[in-house]
């Protein structure tokens, strides 16, 4: 049985491109660590190109984290990242309405 550590949290760094093109690779990603019992922090910052398809990833990251009681956050977003998830019309994982500058 895989044991869960609530307090383990590794750090994950998107690349610039958060397209459809690098979406298997992200959730592949995102799923090793899930699957390590790791909460999960992942660096926003670098992301230069996102689309519908990064929403998807990270909402299912998310839920996947809250499936298993363990913490989901998104650091340093990006201009761009804030502003793909307000096109999709849904507020980020990790965040609260109020910290999302221009939104």
């Amino acid at each position: 049985m895989l044991e869960i550590d609530p307090y383990k949290i590794s750090q994950f760094r998107l690349p610039l491109d958060c397209t459809l093109r690098h979406a298997k690779a992200t959730a592949a990603s995102l799923a090793g660590l899930l699957e390590a019992g790791s909460g999960i922090e992942i660096d926003c910052a670098s992301v230069e190109q996102a689309d519908i398809t990064f929403v998807q990833t990270l909402l299912a990251a998310s839920r996947s984290c809250a499936a298993r009681d363990l913490p989901f956050t998104l650091s340093s977003m990006s201009d761009v990242v804030a502003s793909v998830f307000h096109r999709a019309g849904v507020t980020p994982p990790g965040t609260v309405p109020s910290e999302l500058s221009g939104i």
